[in-house]
C-alpha cells in the first residue's frame, strides 16, 4: 500500500513531501523488535524511553519511514530514514491502523470473553472444541497467541491495538488453516478490563461476546469496583456483536443481561446459569456433582436434557464448560455435537491442573491470585475431597493491589486445613514484608495450621513431603507462568514443574 493512500484524507498529507508519499509501506509497527522491512513505524514517547532511541536498529531492519512525537522539543530528527513529526502518533497510529486492516474483519468471526475470572479457561475450551469438531480456530489471550499447537509468547493478555490487528492478521494468513465456519476463521480472544479502557480493541466487530464474573480486581488502576465494572460492561455495550453470553449467577452480569435486553435487542442472547431462568436460548446447570474423577452436571437447553461429565476440577469449570457450548450454540452449531466432544475437553495450563503424587495425595497448580478465584478453588477442591486434608500455598505480587493480601489469608485461614504462605512475583517489594501485610488477615496467626516459607521453591517442597493419601494440595497464584519477578529480574520458575520433580524424590 502507497503511503499516499493509506495518509488520504488526513490532515497531514499536505505536510508529506510528494517523494515520499510514493513509498510502498508493507506493514505497520510500533516495537523495533518486531518491526520488519518496509514497515511504516510509530516512534512514541514511553515513560523510560522513545521510539527513536532505537533508531540504529530501525535503520539496520530497514523501515520505509518513521512517524514521531516530540512532546518536550528534544528528539534530533531522524535524517537516516523518512520521518515526520506529528502532534499524537497514538491518534495517527489508530486511525492508519484501522485503514491498513480495513478488509481483515470480514475473514474473522471474533470471539471476545471477558470477566474476573474463567478467560482463559473459557477462551481454551473454545478453541479445543471448534478443533475437535475439526473447525479451525485461532487464540489471543494469556497462554500466547495463534493456534493451540503453535502459540507465540503474548506480552499482554490483550495486546496493544497495533499489535492486536496484527496478531489477528497473522492468524488469518496462517498456511494451515483448513476448516473454516461459514468461511471465515473464529478466533477467541480474551478481552481484558485495561484493554477496553485503553481501547485496545477498538474498531473490532464481534461474532459473540462472553461474560464469565466480576469481582475484586485490578483496583490499583480502576480504583472502585464499580469503575472495573462498567469498563467490562463496555465490551457489550458498545461494541458490535451478533451473540452475546452472560453468566446470571453474577449479579453484574444478571444486571448486565437485562441491560442487553432493553438497550440492544438485536443481540441474540445466551445467557446460563444455575437457577431457573424464563428465557428461550438459557443453558441451565443442574445436579452439579464434584467427585474424586471430575464433575458431572445435567445442562437443559431447549426443552432437553443433555448429560455431561469432564475430567476438570472445580464447580466454576461447569460455568465456563457451559459458556463454551453457549459460544458454539451462537454459531449454530448442533448441541447434539457439541455435548459429544465436550466432555473430553481437557484442563488448561495452569488452571486447575492435576498431579496424582506417589504417595496417593493430589496436587493442583491454579493461578488464582485474586480473593474470590482463591475462594472458589478451596470451595470446588473441598468438595473433590473424599478423604484427607486441604491445604493451600500461595503468596501475593508486589508493587500490585495491597488491599487483597489480607483477604487472601481470611479466605485461606477459613477454607483450607492448613495454610502455607510464601512468595509469588515480589518485584520491587521485600518479600517478608508482604507475607506480613498477607498474615494481617489471619485470626489465629500463630496457629500450627499457618506455615511461612518465603522461598516458593521449598514451601513447594514442604507441601508435598509432608502430604499424606487422601490429601489435595492448591499451589495458587502463578499458574501457567514459567518465571518469577524478582526486582527487575526474571527467573526460570514453574509451579507445575516443581510439584513433578517434588513427586520423583517422594
Amino acid at each position: 500500500m502507497k503511503l499516499a493512500t493509506l495518509l488520504e484524507g488526513t490532515n497531514i498529507i499536505g505536510d508529506i513531501p510528494a517523494e515520499f508519499l510514493i513509498l510502498e509501506i508493507a506493514g505497520l509497527a510500533s516495537d523495533s523488535r518486531y518491526a520488519a522491512e518496509g514497515d511504516l513505524f510509530f516512534a512514541k514517547q514511553g515513560e523510560s524511553s522513545h521510539g527513536l532511541d532505537y533508531l540504529p536498529a530501525l535503520e539496520t531492519i530497514g523501515v520505509a519511514a518513521i512517524f514521531y512525537e516530540d512532546p518536550h522539543g528534544t528528539i534530533p530528527h531522524p535524517t537516516t530514514i523518512p520521518a515526520f513529526k506529528v502532534a499524537s502518533v497514538d491518534q495517527l497510529m489508530r486511525l492508519l491502523t484501522f485503514r491498513y486492516y480495513e478488509e481483515l474483519q470480514a475473514r474473522l468471526a471474533l470471539i471476545g470473553v471477558t470477566g474476573t475470572e474463567g478467560k482463559t479457561s473459557v477462551t481454551q475450551f473454545i478453541v479445543k472444541a471448534f478443533e475437535a469438531l475439526n473447525i479451525d480456530c485461532g487464540l489471543i489471550g494469556t497462554n500466547g497467541i495463534g493456534f493451540l499447537h503453535n502459540l507465540k509468547e503474548n506480552t499482554h493478555t490483550t495486546p496493544d491495538l497495533l499489535a492486536l490487528y496484527q496478531s489477528l492478521a497473522e492468524i488469518d494468513q496462517n498456511d494451515n488453516v483448513r476448516v473454516l465456519i461459514d468461511g471465515r476463521l473464529p478466533i477467541a480472544l480474551e478481552v481484558t478490563s485495561h484493554a477496553l479502557d485503553q481501547k485496545r480493541v477498538e474498531g473490532l466487530t464481534f461474532e459473540t461476546t462472553v461474560f464469565t464474573n466480576l469481582n475484586r480486581d485490578h483496583l490499583d488502576y480502576h480504583g472502585t469496583l464499580e469503575a472495573y465494572g462498567a469498563a467490562k460492561a463496555r465490551l457489550f455495550l458498545e461494541y458490535p456483536q451478533k451473540n452475546s453470553v452472560i453468566n446470571l449467577d453474577d449479579p453484574f452480569g444478571a444486571t448486565l443481561y437485562q441491560r442487553l435486553k432493553q438497550e440492544r435487542p438485536e443481540v441474540r442472547l445466551f445467557p446460563f446459569g444455575t437457577k431457573p431462568v424464563d428465557d428461550p436460548r438459557y443453558l441451565h446447570i443442574e445436579n452439579l456433582e464434584l467427585h474424586a474423577e471430575g464433575l458431572r452436571f445435567t445442562l437443559n437447553f431447549e426443552g432437553a436434557a443433555y448429560p455431561i461429565k469432564s475430567p476438570l476440577y472445580g464447580a466454576f469449570n461447569a460455568y465456563n464448560l457451559a459458556a463454551a457450548i453457549a459460544v458454539l450454540l451462537s454459531f449454530r452449531l448442533r448441541i447434539e455435537w457439541i455435548v459429544e466432544i465436550i466432555s473430553h475437553i481437557p484442563h488448561v495450563k495452569g488452571r486447575m491442573e492435576m498431579l496424582h503424587l506417589k504417595n496417593g495425595a493430589v496436587a493442583v497448580v491454579d493461578y488464582a491470585h485474586k480473593p474470590n478465584a482463591l475462594k472458589q478453588a478451596l470451595l470446588s477442591l473441598r468438595d473433590h475431597l473424599d478423604e484427607g486434608a486441604l491445604t493451600v500455598l500461595f503468596g501475593c505480587g508486589g508493587n500490585r493491589d495491597k488491599g487483597k493480601r489480607p483477604l487472601m489469608a481470611e479466605i485461606a485461614e477459613a477454607h483450607a486445613d492448613k495454610v502455607i504462605i510464601t512468595s509469588d512475583n515480589p518485584r520491587f517489594e521485600e518479600p517478608m514484608a508482604i507475607i506480613e501485610e498477607i498474615k494481617a488477615g489471619l485470626k489465629d496467626p500463630e496457629g500450627t495450621h499457618i506455615t511461612i516459607e518465603a522461598d516458593r521453591a521449598a514451601a513447594i517442597a514442604m507441601a508435598i513431603r509432608t502430604s499424606a493419601p487422601g490429601d489435595i494440595i492448591l499451589i495458587a497464584g502463578k499458574g501457567h507462568e514459567d518465571y518469577q519477578i524478582l526486582g527487575d529480574r526474571e527467573i526460570y520458575f514453574s509451579d507445575f514443574a516443581e510439584v513433578e520433580k517434588n513427586n520423583e524424590e517422594l
